[in-house]
C-alpha cells in the first residue's frame, strides 16, 4: 500500500476510492509529511534496558491466540517503558500490534497515543523488546503534555468530506452533499466510527464512506481534532476545512503499450502491454504518482518550443491506470505524441532501476524527487522532453550535480520520409541517460565535470555506447554479431564503424586516437571485453536480473565500478576476469605497456601482463 501523510493540522476524512473488484487508480495527490518536532527518533540500547511493570495498565490488547501470553507481557513492558522513560501515562496509549518474530525471538510492540480515548493518528512509538524481556531499541513522535491541555475536542462534520473531494478534484455539487447521510456505528472491531451514506459514485464506488474520530499533530507542535479512515485517509483543519495532508491506501496499477526492453527500436518488434514493469527495489513505489507522466525518477513530456520549463508542458494521462497512445509510423512524430513521451517514461524509468540495481543509488547521486533511503540529495528527477524542439537529429543530456535535475532532450530526426523519432530508440535514450550516470559517478555526485572534453568525454561518450549495446545482447547472441547505433531513426548506423570484434569490420585501436575519435575507441575496446567475459561465464536471459555469474551483467558491474573511481569489487569478481578484460585491451593496441595521452601521439601495446596467456 502506498501512503500518503500528513503536514499541518487537521481533520481527517475518507471514502472509498475504488471497487475492490476493479483496478486501482492513480490520484495525481503527492507526499507530504510533517516534521514532528517532538520525535524521538530511533534509539538502540547498547545495554538492553530492564523495566518493571507496575499496576497501570493501557488500553486492552488482546493477545492474537491463548498462547500469547507472552506477548501480552511484552506488550506490558513496552508501556511500562513509555511511561518511565517519556513520562507517557499508560493509560494514554494503544497497543495496536505486538508480535515475536519467529526467527530472532524479539517481540515488536506498535503503540498509538489516545486523549480521552480518540486515537492521534501520528502520535506513533515502538519498542523492541528481546526475549529475556529487556528493551534494545525504540521510537516515538508522541505529542507533547503543553498540545493535550490545549487541544479542542473531536466532532465530526459534513464539511469536511466536502473539502476532502474538492482537494482530490472530485465533484460534489451542493445538492449531492444534501443527500448524504452521516450515522454513528461501529467498525468490525467494536470501535466508534461515522457511516457516510449516499454518496455520490465520482467519490465513492460503492455510495458508502466511513470516518472515525482522531485527532492530528502538526509540525508546530499543535494537536487538531479529526476523522480517519481509508481507502483515502485525508486530514482536513476542522477550523478551516482545507485538506493539510492525505493518504492513499490503495496500490496503483501500471499498464503501458510500448516497445519493451527487449526490442531497441520500432524496426524490431512490435509495441506490447507492459503492465508493472517498476523494479520493488529501485521504484518501490512504482513509476507514477499520479495520472500523467510525472513519477519519482522522471517527468516526460512535449516541448515542442526547445524551451527551458517544463512544469506545465503536456503530458499524456492513464485512461483506467494503462498509458495506451496511437502509434501511426506513417506519419509525422508531432503526430504520435503521446506515444512518444509514453515509450520516453518508459525507458528512462527502466534506465533509472537497472543502474540503481548496479550501484547508481540514492547515496551514489542517482535521479530521484524522493530519496527513500535518506540518503543522497533528492529533488533531481530527470526532466525528459519528448520531440524537443531546439535541434534535429541528435540528443542531449545535461548532468548537474546531486539534488538539481539532471535535463535529457531527445530530437526528431529529418533523414527519412517522414521523419522518425528517437524517443522511440531504446539505445539513443539508454546512451544519454548514461552520461548522467557517468558525471555523478565519477568524482562524486557533487562534481559533475570530469567528463568534459578530450579522452576523459570520449570514455563518457564510449561508456554511453558500451551500456545501450549492452541493453541489446540477447540470450543466443554470439560474439559474432555486430552493433550499429542510431539506425532507426537516422536511417543507418551513426558511428563510422559498427562494433565488432572483427578488426575487419572495425579497425579501431588505441593507435586511432592520434586523430580523435575517442568516444568509438573505448567503446569498442568495451565491446570485445563483453565478448569475453560472455565466453567466460555466458549471457544472462535478463540484465535487469543482476546475476552476476554471467558475462553481460558482470560487464555492466565492473563499468559502473570503474566509474566510481574504484577498482572492480573484490567479493564480485576475485579477480577472475582480469585476463579476459586485459585481452580485450591488447587486441585494440591498448596493453599494460601502451602510452599516450589527448592530443598526442599514442604508442601501442598488444601485450598481457603477466599471469595471462593469448
Amino acid at each position: 500500500m502506498v501512503k500518503f501523510s500528513s503536514t499541518l493540522g487537521l481533520l481527517a476524512a475518507a471514502f472509498t476510492a475504488a471497487s475492490a473488484a476493479g483496478t486501482h487508480h492513480g490520484s495525481g495527490v503527492s507526499t507530504f509529511n510533517p516534521v514532528l518536532k517532538n520525535s524521538s527518533g530511533f534509539k538502540v540500547y547498547q545495554t538492553p534496558i530492564t523495566v518493571n511493570v507496575d499496576s497501570t495498565k493501557p488500553a486492552a490488547f488482546t493477545a492474537p491466540s491463548k498462547n500469547d501470553a507472552a506477548v501480552t507481557s511484552k506488550a506490558d513492558i513496552a508501556t511500562a517503558f513509555l511511561a518511565k522513560t517519556y513520562n507517557i501515562p499508560a493509560n494514554t496509549v494503544k497497543i495496536t500490534d505486538a508480535y515475536t518474530d519467529s526467527r530472532s525471538g524479539i517481540t515488536h510492540v506498535h503503540v498509538r497515543q489516545t486523549i480521552n480515548g480518540v486515537d492521534v493518528m501520528n502520535g506513533l512509538a515502538n519498542v523492541n523488546i528481546d526475549s529475556e524481556g529487556r528493551v534494545i531499541s525504540s521510537s516515538n513522535s508522541f505529542a507533547p503534555s503543553d498540545a493535550i491541555s490545549k487541544v479542542k475536542r473531536a466532532n465530526g462534520s459534513l464539511s469536511s468530506f466536502k473539502a476532502l473531494t474538492d482537494y482530490v478534484k472530485t465533484t460534489v455539487s451542493d445538492s449531492d452533499l444534501g443527500k448524504i447521510t452521516v450515522a454513528s456505528t461501529s467498525s468490525f472491531n467494536g470501535e466508534s466510527q461515522y457511516e457516510i451514506a449516499n454518496v455520490p459514485k465520482q467519490a465513492a464506488v460503492d455510495g458508502k464512506s466511513t470516518a472515525t474520530k482522531a485527532y492530528i499533530q502538526t509540525a508546530e507542535g499543535k494537536l487538531v481534532p479529526g476523522q480517519e479512515n481509508s481507502w483515502w485517509s485525508a486530514h482536513i483543519s476542522q477550523d478551516s476545512n482545507k485538506v493539510e495532508a492525505i493518504n492513499d491506501w490503495v496500490s496503483h496499477a501500471e499498464a503501458y503499450n510500448v516497445y519493451p526492453r527487449t526490442i531497441d527500436a520500432p524496426d524490431e518488434g512490435k509495441r506490447t502491454t507492459v503492465t508493472d514493469p517498476a523494479d520493488k527495489t529501485a521504484s518501490s513505489k512504482g513509476w507514477v504518482t499520479g495520472k500523467d507522466t510525472r513519477g519519482n525518477n522522471v517527468w516526460a513530456q512535449d516541448n515542442p518550443s526547445g524551451g527551458d520549463t517544463w512544469e506545465n508542458n503536456h503530458r499524456p494521462s492513464a485512461k483506467d491506470g494503462a498509458f495506451d497512445f496511437p502509434l501511426d509510423l506513417t506519419q509525422e512524430p508531432s503526430k504520435y505524441i503521446d506515444a512518444a513521451i509514453t515509450q520516453l517514461f518508459y525507458t528512462v524509468n527502466s534506465m533509472h532501476d537497472l543502474s540503481y540495481l548496479y550501484g547508481f543509488d540514492e547515496a551514489a547521486g542517482n535521479f530521484q524527487d524522493e530519496n527513500y533511503s535518506g540518503k543522497g540529495k533528492g529533488k533531481d528527477y530527470v526532466v525528459a522532453f519528448a520531440q524537443d524542439g531546439s535541434g534535429t537529429d541528435n540528443a542531449n543530456f545535461a548532468t548537474p550535480p546531486d539534488g538539481q535535475n539532471g535535463v535529457m532532450r531527445m530530437y526528431i530526426w529529418t533523414q527519412t520520409t517522414p521523419n522518425r523519432d528517437g524517443d522511440l530508440q531504446q539505445d539513443i535514450v539508454a546512451h544519454e541517460f548514461t552520461h548522467g550516470i557517468s558525471n555523478r559517478l565519477t568524482g562524486g555526485p557533487s562534481n559533475a565535470d570530469c567528463l568534459n572534453d578530450g579522452e576523459p568525454g570520449g570514455m563518457g561518450e564510449g561508456w554511453s555506447d558500451t551500456v545501450a549495446n549492452l541493453l541489446r545482447i540477447k540470450s543466443g547472441d554470439k560474439r559474432t554479431r555486430d552493433m550499429e547505433m542510431g539506425v532507426y531513426s537516422y536511417g543507418k548506423g551513426i558511428r563510422n564503424y559498427p562494433y565488432s570484434t572483427s578488426t575487419t569490420t572495425n579497425p579501431n585501436t588505441y593507435k586511432t586516437l592520434d586523430d580523435p575519435n575517442y568516444k568509438e575507441v573505448w567503446a569498442e575496446i568495451l565491446y570485445e571485453v563483453i565478448w569475453n567475459l560472455i565466453d567466460d561465464n555466458g549471457i544472462a536471459d535478463d540484465i535487469f536480473a543482476h546475476d552476476l555469474t554471467k558475462g553481460n551483467s558482470i560487464a555492466l558491474q565492473i563499468i559502473l565500478d570503474g566509474m566510481k573511481l574504484q577498482p572492480p569489487r573484490n567479493n564480485l569478481t576475485k579477480g577472475k576476469n582480469k585476463c579476459a578484460i586485459w585481452k580485450a585491451f591488447a587486441k585494440r593496441g591498448l596493453g599494460p605497456k601502451a602510452s599516450g595521452k589527448s592530443g598526442s601521439t599514442h604508442t601501442e601495446d598488444k601485450s598481457l601482463p603477466e599471469g595471462c596467456s593469448a
